[in-house]
């Protein structure tokens, strides 16, 4: 789950420089989770860094809207071996789906605190440089609807899945990082499009139900595990809570 929403912006200024105080904070507990995760690797507590690498992806995802804005660093957070020479085993494979890939794949402590340690440098120079990254007003309403567009394409087609199978978590969160997107900017859309963000958010209420139904107890099943059945609820609802969302961008499209 995530915090508290953030308030409505009264203005797309205001949204950004609400929604950059919110990324910090993600990026500084992503920072205090990779710690974690580098000190179980360590350990060789693998069982224990596999769940705190969940967390920390989860943390990741639910940055949301800022990752087109995080370039070079965005990738070494969370680069995907897909056009590396070596693929997986490629030098610049790096950040949290490395950290999947080996802690899913038999990997141990020599290979894995390496990987811990840089994630946590690179995301600490994030973190650092966040002040002067530039967040485009434009891009928030964008993202409103990317996030989990994306998160069809990338997660529940197995696209990012470096072992861990935990599509379903990573869509969750997913779904959180566009609550606190849409939450940001529902002044403005409904400025626009009065009630609007009642309608979307009960689309988006119904994709939170349908994820939750998956669950056994607390914990998140492998995607490709589930039958057929169990998965065309999430993605029915998916479809229409992108359907929802895709009226987003289109209200903001002849604003200057």
């Amino acid at each position: 789950m995530t915090d508290s929403l953030p308030a409505p912006a009264p203005n797309m200024a205001a949204a950004v420089t609400a929604y950059r105080s919110y990324v910090a904070g993600k990026l500084a507990t992503l920072a205090g989770q990779v710690l974690s995760v580098k000190a179980s690797v360590g350990n060789n507590d693998l069982d224990a860094a596999r769940s705190q690498w969940l967390e920390a992806q989860l943390t990741w995802q639910r940055v949301g809207a800022a990752y087109g804005s995080f370039g070079d660093h965005g990738v070494a957070i969370n680069g995907l071996p897909a056009g590396l020479p070596k693929g997986a085993a490629d030098p610049g494979f790096t950040g949290l789906h490395r950290l999947e890939y080996g802690l899913f794949h038999g990997q141990g402590p020599g290979e894995l605190a390496p990987v811990a340690a840089r994630l946590h440098a690179d995301v600490a120079e994030l973190l650092g440089r966040l002040p002067t990254l530039e967040l485009a007003g434009s891009d928030m309403p964008l993202r409103c609807h990317e996030i989990l567009e994306d998160s069809l394409r990338d997660n529940l087609s197995g696209n990012n899945d470096q072992g861990s199978g935990m599509a379903l978590a990573l869509t969750a969160a997913d779904l959180d990082g566009t609550r606190v997107v849409l939450a940001l900017l529902g002044t403005l859309i409904d400025n626009l499009a009065h009630g609007y963000t009642t309608r979307v958010s009960a689309s988006l209420d119904k994709l939170g139900t349908a994820l939750e139904r998956t669950k056994t107890g607390r914990e998140w099943p492998a995607w490709k595990a589930l039958p057929l059945a169990a998965r065309q609820p999430v993605t029915a609802s998916l479809g229409a809570a992108l359907e929802s969302l895709a009226y987003v961008p289109a209200l903001f499209s002849t604003d200057d």
